[in-house]
């Protein structure tokens, strides 16, 4: 018989708006099932002064009650494989609900700097809080409510804080562009080198093979003017330094369209002061992170990208051109704000200026409209 839901997780942002739980989520509501059952059999053990805990441990899981949308809820239950008596509850079930709020507890302290955590969990569950979370990507998070009513938050950043507590290493997701240079298809590995950054090494599966090969052959043609691009998303792992220590699987690698933003904002990081004939300036990196960041999360897929150029004053200009009419918008890095304009292709004569504020969504569904309205245009003369 199930016992009722004893946790809640509500999880938000990016790929959960519409009440979806993508696959990838799965493994780490996985890891946090068998992080409570270790740390349940735990504390039965040092309440009850034993060794070992007993063998009804092994016939409980943990399932998802309900499924709830507005971000993505669902309720955590316990359950048995074995069928018990129609009246009994879950065997050791306090220890489950205990479990869970020493977790919530752990990961609330954790991620709040302190330094009393020792003993309220045991050592050996650590290797499942690298996990717990690492799937969340940027803008996501994870909240897990306990019995009593608290409640823990889970985040990219805070994930890190969490795990740098316990370990020096730690896993998490990255989305990393960049040509493939050499491929080992005796150990399934290739060679990717990013647009900005160091050379890494990513395992793949047999579903990446033919893109990784095409990716490959284009990057020997010597007569392709430009290398084509991949987009891959794995995880990785990190020291206390932040620095990637190795590539522990790959979820997905894509062909880049030629116009892909964050690649060529990518690009700009090598820009130094000075770069335009002594006279430009270094796009700042956290206004590129920041520009990536709203780009991906406000422009649709279906619209046609930009040509995308670093500006002599550390800005980034957005370029479209539909028919007889060219768009840009001009990004300050440093104020979140763009500078949008229509010019004339013939003429060069202004149409349009306006003043956008590049991290308010509103102003980004007007240039998306704008943008739409003008590409109509065009096709309608």
């Amino acid at each position: 018989m199930a016992d009722a839901a004893f946790m809640s997780i509500k999880l938000s942002g990016g790929r959960f708006k519409e009440g979806e739980l993508p696959l990838s989520t799965l493994a780490d509501l996985a890891s946090l099932q068998d992080m409570i059952i270790k740390v349940a059999k735990w504390l039965y053990k040092e309440k009850h002064g034993r060794k070992r805990s007993p063998s009804g441990f092994d016939h409980i899981y943990l399932k998802m009650a309900g499924l709830r949308s507005g971000s993505t809820v669902t309720e955590i239950g316990i359950d048995t494989i074995q069928t018990i008596r129609s009246d009994a509850l879950v065997p050791y079930q306090e220890h489950f609900v205990e479990a869970a709020n020493a977790i919530v507890g752990v990961i609330g302290l954790a991620t709040q700097g302190s330094e009393h955590l020792n003993g309220q969990i045991p050592p050996q569950s650590i290797r499942y809080l690298k996990r717990v979370g690492r799937s969340l990507m940027e803008n996501e998070a994870m909240a897990i409510t306990s019995a009593d009513h608290h409640t823990a938050h889970l985040t990219q950043q805070s994930h890190k804080i969490l795990i740098r507590h316990f370990d020096s290493t730690e896993v998490r997701a990255m989305t990393v562009r960049g040509a493939v240079s050499a491929v080992d298809l005796k150990n399934m590995k290739f060679r990717l080198e990013p647009i900005h950054g160091a050379m890494i090494y990513c395992p793949f599966s047999e579903q990446h093979k033919g893109t990784v090969l095409k990716a490959l052959a284009s990057y020997k043609n010597s007569e392709s003017p430009r290398k084509m691009r991949v987009r891959v998303q794995t995880t990785g792992t990190y020291d206390r330094q932040d620095r990637l220590q190795s590539v522990e699987s790959v979820r997905s690698v894509d062909v880049l369209d030629p116009l892909d933003v964050h690649a060529r904002l990518d690009e700009f990081r090598s820009l130094r002061d000075g770069w335009l004939e002594g006279q430009g300036v270094g796009p700042s990196h956290a206004g590129l992170d920041w520009l990536s960041n709203v780009f991906e999360r406000y422009y649709p897929d279906d619209l046609q990208l930009p040509y995308t150029y670093p500006m002599a004053d550390g800005g980034v200009s957005l370029e479209w051109s539909f028919g007889i009419r060219d768009i840009d918008i001009e990004v300050n890095l440093e104020n979140c704000t763009g500078e949008w304009y229509v010019f004339h292709s013939g003429t060069k004569s202004g149409e349009e200026e306006k003043t956008v504020k590049l991290d308010k969504p509103d102003d980004w569904m007007w240039i998306c409209q704008r943008l739409q309205d003008l590409m109509e245009q065009s096709e309608h003369g």
